[in-house]
């Protein structure tokens, strides 16, 4: 005879049965949906990854300014949404996966891994004047120089001091410098004409001022145009992303506003002392940067002379700046009375690209490559051409990854120099 006890021993044994063989169950049910889940979402990474590639390699599938859907592998499984978008000198390209619920969104800016950069030092135009350097001038890597070459001289009562004028190679330049880069100059032209701004902008009209902001705007997001016909002061505040800021006649940044990866647009920008951001900045007249100031990289500053109206267009670096990315000047007007130049003083640096279709004056540092028609030295004495004075154009300290602008090529290599949001 089974005493009662033993029914009861049986319940609870069946039921710790139950309970065990449940929790495996529901811990097996829930570990295959975790499995699921991180599979699903490395699946996604990787598509956002060959969206990346497909659009950083030399195709023709997505244009700039354009969108499409690509079916990956040609399973209708794996689909990306890709978009190719211009941001001032450079590109973004943005990469989107969908799967169900989930999606995995990469967005990227771009540049171009140019073996031109690396390929010299400084490029001359030759005028059929040679080169003098005067005083601790310094020149790393290879050097374009005129076909009368280059020779010491004596200037504010310094000889040249130094054992090699250039250390590197020395090769002949042409007497026209490398064509600059069309697209480049019709985007930036853009800019400056408002051609560039679309119908799916925010354009948000202001007065005079901007301050007391905080804007951060994705790149997923419309782009906010401030634009104003008055001369524009942005006093302080914090404006980043996928912002543009434009002035029909000029703008001053002031050291309290920071600026990350925004576009400034106006004949003319001033930029305050001690001001620190990231920015691109594009001029038809001239872009003052007054001293210590601190623009990191990818910063652009160019200026694009497309009009007789003013004698010269310049970039002005003062002392104590630090301009990591690029700076240019382009003339479009063929009269040789109207100039651009690029004026770096004395302890500017420089890392990256430094170009102008006119002249050079150049008695600071640049980590890179200089390319210009003529070198002209200032000094209280009087004004020299092709003279150099106490300055360093080093092309050897370039990181070998630095991602520059197409300046002078179409290069097809294309590389990341950011990820955004």
């Amino acid at each position: 005879m089974i005493k009662a006890s033993s029914l009861f021993y049986a319940i609870v044994i069946s039921l710790l049965i139950a309970i065990v063989s449940s929790s495996l169950i529901l811990f097996a049910y829930l570990s295959t949906i975790q499995f699921d889940n991180f599979e699903m979402s490395q699946r996604l990474k990787l598509n956002v990854d060959s969206g990346i590639s497909l659009l950083l390699s030399k195709q023709s599938i997505v244009e700039p300014n354009q969108q499409k859907t690509v079916d990956l592998y040609g399973t209708k499984e794996d689909e990306v949404f890709l978009s190719r978008k211009t941001w001032g000198a450079y590109e973004l390209i943005i990469s989107k996966a969908v799967f169900k619920n989930q999606q995995e969104i990469k967005i990227a800016q771009i540049g171009y891994f140019s073996d031109t950069i690396k390929k010299y030092s400084l490029y001359l135009a030759d005028e059929d004047k040679p080169l003098a350097v005067c005083g601790k001038n310094i020149i790393k890597g290879t050097a374009y120089l005129p076909k009368a070459g280059i020779k010491r001289a004596y200037i504010e009562g310094q000889n040249f001091v130094g054992n090699n004028m250039v250390d590197g190679q020395i090769k002949e330049s042409e007497k026209q410098l490398p064509k600059f880069n069309e697209a480049l100059i019709n985007i930036i032209e853009g800019y400056l004409s408002k051609k560039e701004f679309s119908e799916n902008d925010s354009i948000v009209e202001i007065a005079n001022e901007l301050s007391g902001d905080s804007i951060k705007n994705s790149f997923l997001n419309k782009t906010i145009v401030f634009e104003t016909d008055a001369l524009l002061s942005i006093l302080n505040g914090f404006y980043a992303g996928n912002i543009i800021i434009s002035s029909s006649k000029q703008i001053t940044v002031s050291s309290d506003a920071f600026l990350d990866n925004v576009i400034l647009v106006a004949p003319k920008i001033i930029f305050e002392k001690h001001v620190n951001g990231v920015v691109q900045a594009f001029a038809s007249d001239s872009i003052i940067v007054k001293e210590n100031v601190t623009l990191l990289y990818p910063s652009c500053l160019a200026v694009i002379k497309t009009t007789d109206v003013i004698p010269v267009s310049a970039i002005v670096l003062n002392e104590n700046d630090s301009i990591s990315g690029a700076v240019f000047c382009f003339k479009k007007t063929q009269n040789p009375l109207k100039q651009v130049g690029v004026i770096l003083k004395k302890n500017t640096f420089v890392y990256g690209q430094v170009f102008t279709s006119g002249y050079v004056d150049m008695q600071g540092v640049v980590v890179g490559s200089v390319m210009c028609n003529k070198i002209l030295l200032t000094t209280p004495a009087s004004v020299y051409e092709n003279h150099l004075l106490n300055a360093e154009i080093d092309n050897t300290k370039l990181s070998k990854y630095f991602v520059g602008i197409n300046l002078v090529e179409e290069s097809e290599f294309k590389k990341v120099v950011k990820w955004l949001d």
